[in-house]
């Protein structure tokens, strides 16, 4: 009964397939004109859907290629799905007997896509509150290992344990792995929201800005480290800076796809309503251009001109999705390519592609949402922790001061102060890991181009080598004067 329960807890966490709507799309798009149901598969095998392609592509080779007829092929294939639950079991069963009883494939491939979009939606949406439960889970994780870690290394001391130090090193790798685990498990089950295909100039850009960055920075924290001319959570802050440039040339490229996927479904509906009356690419485009589409416009005068240049629609949609490299104009894309070729009823297919890429705009909106507070959650807990790993070091420095100078004995208890030399170098690795860890955390809650990533690496860096920093000149003065009064021979009160 346990293995059961545990394997429909995992089924509730199914992500939802945004590429098998598109598939189901792209198959309602070629039902809408004069196409058989041979032609319908051999096309959708030929796609790049993933396994709904290949799923196609076995039906197709096993129906025709072998003469074992397309409806007991599309059985047979759905029986090597194990998951019940598979669309695309689900699919073919329905799609056999669509062949078999001779039915309109495009009523079926209709409310195919209308079942499957309201599928993914429901399905994301409790992605999202999984998502919610999952990132407060790990806010309030973050929240209590700085005080785990101090606590550990506190009580080692008190205890008179010799091995503090090597006990608060595996409560960091401890602390470090968990972490890191419970961010791949929110890897694994939130959505991924492809936003960026293809390459193009600006990630080769990207990736270039990103090598120098990192050797820059590199470079800058060992000649200071070996100079000795910064204190170690400055040379961190400075090391990490350079990081910025690749982190806000990502986000660059991040908010101009988010931007040109707003303005996608208007163009693409106003082509295909227009397309559909004047039956020409070139005229439709002019009339398309007479409205405004914002970022979007100049893809659309580069897709004109080469249509007006006579090279071939696909192609020229190809360009297009090249050019945009945003993964709902290059689906969107394929769909009106294809279904131009093949005769669709464009208007019908236009309308279709806009309700699709207007509701992965809005769920996508939500998401964003959800990841904005807890970004800004997670910029304050990371320098509150930063602050009290701050506040163990300064203060481990001074107890290690006042026991060397006061003598202290006491029969129950043998205390072991930690190096204070150890501490002050192990803050850099502390202000780094927790950085990394909390960048990606930030990052697989927001989704999208993970490339953004190291803005949120870089951020984290600077909180926290500005903070721990902070600390430690703050508590100097604040602490150390009432403290080191205590030593042999000060003046004590009521003395003269």
């Amino acid at each position: 009964m346990e293995k059961l329960s545990i394997k429909k807890n995992l089924e509730k966490l199914t992500r939802a397939d945004e590429q098998f709507v598109y598939f189901i799309a792209f198959l309602y798009a070629l039902s809408t004109g004069e196409i058989g149901s041979v032609d319908l598969i051999k096309t959708g095998g030929e796609t790049k859907y993933g396994k709904h392609s290949k799923g196609f592509q076995e039906v197709f080779r096993l129906g025709v290629g072998w003469s074992f007829g397309l409806s007991k092929s599309c059985e047979t294939i759905a029986l090597k799905i194990s998951n019940k639950k598979d669309q695309q079991k689900q699919l073919l069963v329905k799609l056999a007997q669509v062949i078999r009883l001779g039915d309109e494939m495009k009523t079926f491939f209709k409310n195919e896509l209308v079942a499957s979009m309201n599928i993914y939606s429901s399905r994301y949406e409790s992605n999202l509150e999984s998502q919610k439960l999952f990132l407060e889970m790990f806010y309030t994780i973050s929240s209590t290992t700085s005080f785990m870690i101090a606590a550990n290394s506190i009580m080692a001391m008190l205890m008179g344990q010799t091995n503090s130090q090597g006990i608060f090193i595996t409560s960091l790798i401890g602390v470090i792995v968990s972490m890191s685990a419970f961010i791949l498990i929110m890897y694994i089950l939130f959505p991924r929201d492809t936003l960026i295909v293809g390459g193009g100039d600006m990630q080769k850009k990207f990736r270039m800005w990103l090598y120098v960055s990192l050797a820059m920075g590199s470079s800058l924290g060992l000649v200071l480290y070996i100079l000795n001319a910064l204190p170690l959570p400055l040379i961190v802050v400075v090391s990490a800076a350079p990081l910025f440039i690749p982190g806000i040339m990502a986000r660059k490229i991040e908010a101009n796809a988010l931007i040109l996927d707003t303005w996608y479904p208007s163009l693409i509906r106003h082509f295909g309503q227009i397309y559909a009356t004047v039956g020409s690419m070139g005229q439709s485009l002019d009339a398309v251009l007479r409205s405004d589409f914002g970022p979007l416009e100049k893809h659309i005068v580069a897709f004109k001109n080469r249509i007006k240049n006579r090279i071939h629609p696909e192609l020229a949609f190809d360009l297009f999705s090249q050019d945009s490299a945003t993964n709902i104009i290059t689906s969107g894309n394929t769909i009106m390519a294809k279904a131009l070729q093949k005769g669709s009823d464009i208007n019908d297919v236009g309308n279709q592609i806009a309700e699709m890429s207007s509701k992965f705009n809005d769920l996508r909106s939500k998401r964003r949402q959800t990841s904005a507070t807890f970004e800004t959650i997670m910029i304050v807990l990371h320098g509150l922790t930063m602050a009290i790993f701050g506040l163990m070091s300064k203060l481990t420095e001074l107890f290690h001061n006042l026991l060397s100078t006061v003598p202290v004995s006491n029969q129950a208890i043998t205390l072991s102060p930690m190096d204070p030399v150890f501490m002050h170098n192990m803050m850099p690795i502390v202000i780094l890991a927790m950085s990394v860890i909390n960048g990606m955390a930030v990052k697989v809650g927001q989704g999208g181009f993970y490339k953004t990533v190291w803005f949120n690496i870089a951020l984290f860096c600077v909180i926290g080598g500005i903070t721990v920093y902070g600390t430690d000149a703050g508590l100097s003065q604040f602490l150390s004067t009432d403290f080191m009064n205590l030593t042999p021979g000060a003046n004590l009160p009521g003395q003269h």
